[in-house]
């Protein structure tokens, strides 16, 4: 199908004008190509958003697509239906072609800046460069790669994939969270690289949580297998994980101890150093009878911020990430405190007054920064 006839029919699809026989054209072509699916979404959205309209304040059209792009995908991954477009048009628009028109100009826009923000080269990586695609922190985004699989980025998070995605190899290049929905394609095996361990599939569901700034990378199974290992020990360290379980890897444990180093630590000559490095990764079975909504690793995916006993500096971290602001603390005494609880619609002065209720502090908001003192 050519581009000029691919545009039509979205132009017509998002206007409402589509004949029956130009939706099933176009259902079609989507069945075909499931990549093109998530660009379905976010056209939604840009059309709802009455973009090729006006500006919404001081907001500029890369931003207004930023934001529609956060907002995109937020249904869940068990039972999520694929999103339609509107039937109906904003306000003040009238006649067929002039509805058609801006929806074709909607089309052209949408191109216009996935081509620019969403495919630039990626920094930091050097495999996988072609396409990358970021959900800002504040903010949450879904995606469907060329092959069907689903993807939910959490905040502060970015995938990268290569054109050559599904030749031969799916790979992807994360940093940040994600929670993958893979299709199952046994010629062609799903692997996620991290900074620290790479995780191979064929068709499964799992959560991998691998910021830069954590000590830790975790990668949690919810069905199906995945085969985890170091990116520094290929073939040496593969690991299988079953569902309900959960790997660590620590990143500041897998350094590889040199002759000083092994000295220093009182380790005999005649130990190897690779044996006297500290164990790096660690596998526990999560309870089984709690759904994957209230579950920590994957309650994001939900809308709900779930932390168990965390310290208040590692609950702060989350909260950075999930409210997009910077938490400080004045009091060392404080930030040990300990939490147990979930967030979903509050704002971030809601969710400090919470806390507030099962502990003793204060806090000031300044825009996006926040202080936390003793009380």
């Amino acid at each position: 199908m050519s581009n000029q006839r691919i545009t039509t029919l979205f132009a017509k699809r998002l206007a409402g004008e589509a004949s029956p026989e130009e939706l099933r054209e176009l259902e079609d072509f989507l069945r075909a190509n499931p990549g093109e699916q998530y660009f379905q979404e976010i056209l939604g959205n840009w059309w709802e958003s009455g973009v090729v309209v006006q500006k919404k304040g001081d907001e500029t059209l890369d931003e207004r697509f930023n934001r529609i792009v956060g907002q995109s995908g937020t249904s869940h991954p068990e039972g999520a239906e694929a999103a339609a477009f509107p039937l109906a048009v904003a306000q003040g628009r009238s006649g067929r072609t002039w509805k058609i028109w801006l929806a074709a100009a909607s089309i052209a826009g949408i191109l216009f800046f996935t081509g620019r923000q969403l495919f630039r080269p990626a920094n930091g990586f050097t495999a996988l460069q072609d396409n990358e695609i970021v959900a800002k922190p504040g903010t949450k985004s879904k995606l469907l790669l060329p092959d069907g699989t689903q993807v939910w980025l959490n905040s502060d998070s970015r995938i990268i994939y290569a054109n050559s995605f599904n030749d031969s190899l799916r790979e992807v290049v994360l940093e940040g969270e994600a929670y993958f929905d893979v299709v199952k394609d046994a010629r062609h095996p799903f692997i996620v690289h991290t900074s620290g361990i790479s995780i191979r599939v064929l068709g499964t569901a799992f959560n991998v949580k691998s910021y830069p700034q954590d000590p830790t990378i975790e990668a949690t199974l919810v069905r199906g297998l995945i085969e985890v290992e170091k990116n520094n020990q290929p073939g040496r360290s593969r690991i299988m994980l079953k569902p309900n379980e959960k790997l660590v890897y620590n990143k500041t444990q897998d350094k590889v101890l040199g002759a000083e180093d092994a000295e220093q630590a009182g380790v005999p000559a005649t130990v190897p150093t690779a044996l006297a490095k500290p164990e790096s990764i660690s596998i526990s079975t999560l309870p089984k009878n709690i759904a994957d909504s209230i579950r920590v690793e994957t309650s994001w995916v939900y809308g709900k911020l779930v932390f168990e006993g965390d310290g208040f500096r590692e609950l702060a971290q989350k909260m950075e990430r999930w409210y997009n602001v910077k938490i400080g603390f004045r009091d060392h005494k404080v930030a040990g405190y300990r939490f147990t609880g979930v967030f979903e619609n509050e704002n971030i002065g809601e969710a400090l007054h919470a806390l507030q209720l099962t502990a003793s502090f204060r806090y000031t908001i300044n825009g996006t920064e926040v202080w936390i003192d003793k009380k």
